[in-house]
């Protein structure tokens, strides 16, 4: 009875219906990770799914936070259905799939021609005037592996279509390997830097549970936005990345969805910021830097003051244009000065210093995700092309002949009326030629 019920167990997975349940399980929570923001703080979903308004009448920050849905993606359920799924996968490979393929290569003859009744498309004819080698000569042009044993012959074409399958069950394996290993293998990090800043990743906002810090150096060598009818229109970072030595080893300008990569590690422009401005006084020959403040209301404008000894001034920068405004103590505007401009007689301005902001991403299973995918794409096209077997029985006065396809029955049907009438037309001729 045990072994019984262990059959059983081992049969649900080669159940077509179970795999393609928990595939649509799998899509469903896939579909729930891009609904609901991944890897945020807790704050950040009492906030948005807070319990006074749940979204849908009952989903609240508690359901999200105790089904790890705001790390989908890294849950043990989530595993488990990913290998659950991919059991599923070979043990059909293994039980159904490679048994076809076998079967499909080894030849095969219909020794009865009661075996004919059985094919979906058959005839008999009568056998004269080389009838079966002209019968033969024809199947052979239309590229059919034939096999003969005396009045017996068997073909078989398209037998990619019967590998196909597994291939396709090889590649999704392949992007569930990856999916496994880019969970335990990944990095995500932030980085605020000003301009001429050396930096190394120091921090991840999410790390993957054997994840080790990429030692990687990278300098900031400049930054620069791009207006367009006063909108920003793009903003661009020119990084170099560096070996220990300091030594220039690539270099290249990123901007939005044009990331740097270098050992699997890309740099992403993700945000920018204005740290400072620098100022000359000419008198004492020296340089300051005074730190900028974002206004609440306007993100990307700055405010900063300069205390001199007669008057107070209040500078207002507006996004990363290199002009500013100028107030007085009573907020009072008093003029727009540039870079290079003299804000008073023995202060002049040198420039504003901008950061950019760089989000890296670090995830060596992209490679094998996409090889899965895209051998996934080439198979799945595969696996629809025929595969079509063919039989001949040769008796002393008639000969069989049929036919079987797993597609396009219909093409085959007229295939196979063509191969008729062009042997019967052959041999009428070589009776006339006679």
């Amino acid at each position: 009875m045990k072994l019984f019920k262990i059959q059983n167990f081992l049969k649900l997975f080669t159940d077509l219906k179970f795999a393609l349940f928990i595939l649509s399980f799998i899509a469903l929570s896939s579909s729930l990770g891009s609904v609901i923001e991944q890897d945020e703080e807790i704050e950040f979903y009492k906030q948005n799914y807070s319990e006074v308004k749940p979204i849908y009448g009952f989903l609240t920050y508690k359901w999200i936070l105790g089904l790890g849905l705001d790390h989908l993606y890294s849950t043990p359920w989530f595993f488990g259905l990913l290998a659950i799924l991919g059991s599923c996968l070979i043990s059909c490979t293994i039980i159904r799939q490679f048994p076809f393929f076998l079967n499909s290569k080894d030849f095969f003859f219909k020794k009865q021609k009661n075996s004919f009744f059985e094919l979906p498309l058959f005839v008999k004819v009568k056998n004269i005037f080389y009838l079966k080698e002209m019968a033969l000569l024809k199947i052979q042009e239309m590229n059919f592996y034939l096999y003969q044993k005396g009045n017996l012959v068997y073909g078989y074409k398209g037998l990619i279509g019967r590998i196909s399958p597994i291939l396709v069950h090889f590649s999704l394996l392949i992007i569930l390997g990856g999916s496994f290993f880019g969970a335990f293998q990944n990095l995500k990090a932030q980085e605020i830097l000003p301009k001429g800043e050396i930096f190394h990743i120091q921090n991840p906002i999410k790390l993957g549970f054997v994840t080790t810090l990429p030692s990687v150096n990278a300098r900031v060598n400049d930054f620069w936005v791009e207006y367009q009818k006063n909108r920003i229109h793009q903003f661009y970072s020119n990084l170099s990345i560096l070996d220990k030595d300091g030594n220039e080893l690539k270099q290249q300008t990123i901007s939005v969805n044009n990331p740097l990569r270098y050992q699997q590690t890309d740099f992403y422009q993700s945000d920018w910021n204005l740290l400072g401005i620098r100022l000359e006084n000419q008198t004492e020959k020296k340089v300051y830097e005074l730190p900028l403040f974002s206004l609440q209301k306007n993100p990307k404008s700055w405010i900063t003051w300069i205390d001199q000894s007669q008057e107070t001034f209040t500078l207002i920068f507006d996004q990363l244009q290199n002009v500013l405004f100028v107030y007085d103590q009573n907020g009072v505007f008093l003029e727009i000065k540039n870079m290079g401009d003299f804000l008073t007689p023995r202060l002049r301005i040198l420039e504003i210093l901008p950061s950019t902001g760089l989000l890296i991403k670090y995830d060596p299973s992209i490679t094998f995700i996409y090889l899965g995918f895209a051998l996934l794409m080439l198979t799945t096209c595969f696996s629809y092309l025929p595969y079509t077997q063919i039989w001949l029985f040769t008796q002393r006065e008639t000969i069989w002949l049929g036919c079987t396809t797993n597609r396009g029955k219909i093409q085959l049907e007229i295939q196979f009326e063509n191969l008729i009438r062009q042997i019967e037309n052959k041999t009428l001729q070589n009776i006339a030629d006679k």
